[in-house]
């Protein structure tokens, strides 16, 4: 996030292929790629929408939510959007809107569902977290907690999960939050996030933790680097099922740029002591992916013995990079899925037809805004 953020448009990740957009609609549950299903505003500002984040919900219906950037007022909120056809067509379907700040949920939305009853919550319960700032980003920021009973249709707000003084830049030295990912984990529910709180760091990677989703532990550090400037930034977790591990990718933003690692641990409360690698791919290419890693792990489509498959997508990268559960560092093998690139392009594995696919949530890139409608993608799974 850091990097995009600072080059704002002088960086143009979206894929040459971006520039012949398809806009024929998918048939519905099928495979397809780079189906984009929502135009912004032609007045929209920024860079219209980045950050898009999925769910799929037990009727197997997907949802889809992004920054979204229209002209203020009113208030910026998270859209959710809903397909019941497997992500070829799309409907307007509710928003995650401030209930509390009078600032709008302006960054990096984060779609949960409770796997089981929780903090006097009910299994199935989702959840939304995101940065809730001004549109001038001074005053404050806060990481927000919202909930909805009934599916998604409507929200109620629950917690404030972290605050920051502001101004919500990547400045260093700036009090600024971003990013928020959430998973349930023992008692827990933990909440992962960027933080630019510590004066010892530009930024570092955090976590806090509930049990009642109501109040929220003090922040544990997740990854530090010994020099202030250097910033890493966007995390996401996986549970390794096979081996009861868990891995942890982000950006590093340091003299080399913003390349991926990852980290592995027993538990996804522990990666503070685990050792950071750069993910690097095991071909004569040796490619590093830069920026906005997201990553998901799921049972090998083609084994039955319990083991299965990592999948990391970077920012710059269409490919993804897969990898057996050991996460050996030499294991990564980049694999063509047909699916542009974006800034934190998202992943999920979803069902269609009763088959598991990887589904690819794209808001946008950090270059010509002209190009940043969402989209999304189905394939099979990549081994």
């Amino acid at each position: 996030m850091q990097l995009f953020r600072a080059l704002l448009l002088a960086r143009c990740f979206f894929s040459a292929a971006a520039l012949h957009i398809d806009k024929r609609t998918p048939q519905p549950f099928t495979d397809f790629t780079d189906n984009i299903f929502f135009y912004p505003a032609s007045d929209a500002v920024q860079w219209r929408t980045l950050y898009a984040r999925s769910l799929q919900l037990p009727d197997n219906s997907l949802l889809m939510t992004w920054e979204n950037y229209p002209k203020e007022p009113p208030l910026v909120n998270h859209p959710i959007y809903k397909s019941i056809d497997g992500g070829a067509t799309w409907s307007n379907f509710s928003q995650v809107k401030d209930q509390t700040n009078g600032w709008g949920m302006r960054f990096q939305p984060f779609l949960y569902t409770l796997p089981r009853d929780f903090g006097g919550f009910a299994a199935g319960t989702i959840l939304a977290a995101g940065v809730s700032t001004p549109f001038s980003l001074e005053g404050g920021v806060y990481i927000d907690l919202y909930a909805s009973k009934d599916q998604a249709k409507t929200w109620n707000f629950v917690s404030h999960i972290a605050y920051g003084a502001g101004p919500e830049t990547i400045k260093n030295g700036n009090d600024a939050l971003w990013e928020p990912f959430l998973l349930i984990h023992d008692n827990s529910l933990i909440c992962f996030y960027s933080d630019q709180t510590d004066p010892n760091h530009g930024q570092k990677l955090v976590h806090v933790t509930t049990s009642n989703l109501l109040t929220w532990s003090a922040p544990v550090s997740d990854v530090t680097f010994p020099a202030y400037g250097d910033r890493p930034g966007m995390t996401t977790v996986a549970h390794i099922e096979s081996s009861n591990q868990f891995i942890m990718t982000f950006e590093y933003c340091g003299k080399g740029g913003c390349r991926v690692h990852y980290k592995v641990a027993s538990s996804p409360l522990n990666f503070d002591s685990a050792q950071a690698i750069q993910l690097t791919s095991n071909d004569t290419s040796k490619t590093t992916p830069v920026g906005s890693p997201y990553v998901v792990w799921t049972p090998h489509p083609n084994r039955s013995d319990g083991s299965g498959l990592i999948i990391v997508s970077g920012g710059n990268q269409e490919p993804v990079f897969i990898n057996e559960d050991a996460a050996n560092p030499a294991g990564w093998k980049k694999v063509d899925v047909g699916m542009w690139s974006a800034y934190s392009r998202s992943m999920r594995i979803i069902t269609v037809n009763g088959k598991k696919k990887l589904f690819f949530g794209n808001g946008g890139n950090m270059g010509d805004p002209k190009y940043n409608s969402v989209a999304c993608g189905v394939v099979p799974i990549p081994t």
